[in-house]
């Protein structure tokens, strides 16, 4: 119990650069709360004791603005940041280390019983106000934009924005993660539209790419030069300055 606990405190630490001590993130934090509390209600719910199980889940709304039916299935490390406005359905599967911010509903479309909530995967982020809908599945990695409507199956590691969700895969869009991840910064649940500070986050990014770029052919020329000059070959036409001359002409 105490190591799932402290599973649960590192994930908080992670991926909230706003706590600082475990004290706080133990007695200010309700998405902390609300997978506490599910755990005992969904073991309720598995024993049977459903009205308790139902219950005990109202009183946690109650307490925290976060709604999880004791029937739903949460992963190891997840972390529900903010927490207000969550909805997760009966029938909903959370996998490990997937990230819900607030207003996020796992919702179901159906009145049958049975499977009728989504399922996902593991390492997804669901952005803030993104309604999934219906027994689909979010693949691992898998990024849902805030206030998406997902009404289909994502793949894994692709990117769901819109109403409704359109799947956005394409290597700019890789290019611009892995340059994000460098620099140390996500801009995670952004939705691509007329936003002007995200449209200056991706030229940004694009430019930091194509400045790589260059920056790469011009070190690959110069490597060229000295493989040149040191084999002998033209020793006394290659000399610093004009070194630096060529790498200034192919910049």
């Amino acid at each position: 119990m105490f190591a799932r606990l402290q599973e649960d405190l590192s994930c908080v630490f992670e991926r909230d650069p706003a706590a600082r001590t475990r004290w706080e993130v133990i007695t200010c934090y309700p998405g902390l709360h609300a997978l506490l509390i599910h755990r005992l209600t969904h073991w309720l719910w598995c024993k049977r004791l459903r009205w308790l199980a139902r219950f005990t889940s109202h009183v946690a709304r109650f307490l925290t603005g976060i709604e999880i039916h004791p029937g739903a299935t949460i992963g190891r490390r997840v972390f529900i940041d903010h927490g207000m406005g969550v909805v997760i359905g009966e029938t909903a599967e959370v996998g490990d280390d997937c990230t819900l911010y607030h207003g996020v509903t796992l919702g179901g479309t159906s009145w049958n019983k049975g499977k009728r909530h989504p399922t996902l995967g593991r390492a997804v982020v669901i952005g803030a106000g993104a309604k999934v809908i219906g027994p689909i599945t979010v693949g691992d990695g898998a990024r849902v934009g805030s206030n998406a409507v997902v009404v289909k199956s994502v793949p894994p590691g692709a990117t769901a924005v819109g109403i409704p969700a359109r799947i956005i895969l394409d290597e700019q869009d890789k290019s611009r993660e892995e340059k994000a991840a460098k620099l140390g910064f996500s801009a995670y649940a952004v939705t691509k539209d007329d936003d002007p500070v995200s449209k200056a986050i991706e030229a940004l990014l694009d430019h930091s790419n194509h400045l790589d770029e260059r920056l790469e052919d011009i070190l690959k020329e110069i490597e060229a030069l000295k493989a040149e000059r040191d084999s002998g070959l033209s020793a006394s036409r290659w000399t610093g300055r004009e070194i630096v001359d060529q790498k200034d002409r192919i910049y």
